[in-house]
């Protein structure tokens, strides 16, 4: 899909996943070392904490992306009917 092929709302969706990613990790992460602090195990809540936060992450942007597919899909056919 090229660039000229999104919608300002599509522009904005793109420009938050970078944010929504890195905010799932930052929270796993500070999750994970509030528990080694709690629980004197430092770095193992911590290590886990940023591994879940990745994989939150990249399942929000995986589905994000393929919703903006399915949207853009939807769009096509529509204007194909046209």
């Amino acid at each position: 899909m090229a660039l000229k092929d999104f919608s300002a709302q599509d522009h904005l969706v793109i420009s938050t996943l970078g944010l929504e990613f890195a905010t799932a990790e930052i929270l796993g992460g500070a999750v994970g070392f509030w528990l080694d602090k709690k629980y004197n195990t430092l770095p193992w809540f911590l290590l886990v904490g940023v591994v879940l936060g990745f994989m939150l992450g990249l399942y929000i942007v995986l589905r994000r992306t393929q919703e903006m597919d399915r949207l853009a899909a939807q769009e096509k056919k529509k204007n194909e009917r046209r």
